[in-house]
């Protein structure tokens, strides 16, 4: 029996066993294909169509029906011809197709007349064994042909409805195979192509797509799933109106059972559905990258903040995890990491002493890794101590240690000067600020301490009458100096490998 009949299958079988010819197997034919097949002249046919009406000749009777997708008449013998016209609006034909002349004619050997469509599948699937789908799938197109071709909305209608329930009971078979969430998902593909009525495709791939996710781990799977997802929900990237709190019930629900819980939720809960889906997988795809190293976690957070700004906590959760990472490999870290990870802890996580507290653990190793004979160590080491935790103190007695180690060295006696020292001998001693300086300017001073050459013009409004530069392994410390009446002001700037740029770190007054 061919795919076009296979629909109407049960019943067809029925007629072919009642033929008188039982030994010819009867050709099921759509009803166009009557007049367009000239093999099918002489052969013996069966056809399924609605009645266009009963033709009435007088003294002969109902004796040649009319079918509607069809030119050919049918003819009926004497035997078959009804008293009245049938009521029922559709038929099943079996004859024999013959050439007369010019003219086609379907000679009728039986027919059987059938109930409305909608009747007639609602019949034919409630016959049906509840686990039977690939019946169920040919009745659906079986219903939907013919709602397309009579354009009947309400068949058409219950057509896909049952197309979506031999959508969910093949899923529901194929539940306990080797790669089930694949075939779930290949399934759900299939019935999106296919037109299967929404939301049964859409709840077959949040089924497959929530099984893959929990057993998939690694970066690369998650980026492959992360593609499935998009290419399946198209909107879910870019949906962050969307990521609203799905309403705790169907959350719960949800995680139970992913595709009841869709198909059952409002479109505009779905839509929230997608959108988690979606920022479920980038989110492990980005804990996942958190298991590299610093700079790998930086990036994660980086990205978290760009691609899930509905989900504050996921960038707050990768904070603490580069945080961890950072701790766990503090001996490694480069001044630009360090910093980097310093600052997310200031302004994501709003902790500024565990900033300071990983500043300071930082610089406590670098300080015991410093050798007895190496003079650049301390001076770049003290600069660190004023950019990260403004520490003077330690800053000057890494410099003096300097000293100490290269007396005379011209390195270690600028890192000196810039700061405001002079030196008295073989001792280093720092000026006081002048006591004309005015309140205002000392607050001024404290004003600028992290700000960039850029905000540093912008607050004083004027450029410096002279500027020094001193540069050691990488590290540049650059000197504005201000001349005023009786007095100079000096702006020392720091840029640390690796950083945006220049920031003031030490801003004071000496008289001239």
């Amino acid at each position: 029996m061919t795919r076009a009949a296979t629909a109407a299958g049960f019943l067809l079988a029925l007629l072919a066993v009642r033929s008188a010819t039982a030994q010819e197997t009867p050709v099921v034919v759509e009803p166009a294909d009557l007049a367009k097949r000239a093999d099918l002249v002489g052969k013996l046919v069966i056809v399924d169509d609605r009645v266009r009406f009963f033709q009435n000749h007088p003294r002969v009777g109902y004796d040649e029906l009319y079918l509607k997708r069809s030119s050919v008449p049918v003819r009926l013998p004497e035997s078959l011809r009804p008293a009245t016209p049938p009521r029922q609006p559709s038929v099943i034909v079996r004859g024999r197709l013959t050439r007369e002349d010019s003219r086609l004619y379907l000679d009728a050997l039986a027919f059987e007349p059938q109930p409305a469509d909608l009747e007639r599948l609602d019949k034919a699937v409630a016959a049906l064994p509840a686990r039977d789908h690939q019946h169920r799938r040919e009745w659906s197109r079986w219903a939907a042909r013919r709602a397309r071709d009579f354009h009947d909305e309400p068949l058409a209608a219950r057509a896909r409805i049952v197309e979506a329930d031999a959508l969910r009971i093949e899923a529901d078979a194929r539940r306990t195979t080797v790669d089930a969430p694949g075939e779930w998902l290949v399934l759900a593909r299939r019935g999106r192509k296919q037109g299967v009525a929404e939301p049964a495709p859409s709840a077959l791939a949040h089924r497959a797509l929530r099984a893959m996710l929990a057993a998939t781990e690694t970066p690369a799977e998650l980026d492959a799933l992360r593609a499935d997802v998009e290419e399946f929900f198209p909107k879910a990237a870019t949906a962050t109106g969307a990521g609203r709190a799905v309403p705790e019930a169907l959350a719960e629900q949800y995680d139970a059972d992913p595709a009841t819980a869709y198909r059952t939720a409002r479109p505009e809960d779905r839509e929230a559905l997608d959108r988690r889906l979606w920022a479920d997988v980038v989110e492990k795809r980005l804990r996942a990258q958190t298991a590299g190293d610093v700079k790998s976690a930086l990036a994660a957070v980086d990205e978290a903040i760009r691609l899930l700004p509905d989900r504050p906590a996921a960038a707050a959760k990768l904070v603490e995890r580069a945080h961890a990472q950072a701790r766990a490999g503090i001996d490694a870290l480069s001044p630009t990491d360090v910093k980097a990870v310093g600052e997310l802890l200031r302004r994501r996580a709003n902790d500024p002493a565990a900033e300071t507290e990983l500043y300071r653990d930082w610089l406590q190793k670098r300080r015991e890794r410093l050798g007895d004979s190496d003079a650049e160590g301390p001076v770049a080491l003290a600069g660190q101590y004023e950019a990260l935790l403004h520490d003077q103190e330690s800053a000057r007695e890494l410099l003096e240690r300097a000293w100490k180690i290269a007396p005379d060295s011209t390195l270690v006696a600028d890192a000196f000067k810039i700061r405001g020292y002079r030196r008295e001998g073989d001792a280093w001693v720092k000026d006081a600020p002048a006591a004309a300086a005015p309140a205002a300017a000392e607050d001024e001073g404290e004003g600028l301490r992290g700000k960039s050459p850029a905000e540093v013009r912008a607050a004083l409004g004027v450029e410096p009458n002279g500027k020094s530069v001193v540069a050691t392994k990488g590290r540049t410390v650059l000197q504005w100096v201000y001349d005023g009446p009786r007095q100079r002001r000096y702006v020392n700037f720091v840029h640390l490998p690796g950083g945006t740029g220049p920031r003031v770190t030490s801003d004071f007054f000496l008289p001239r």
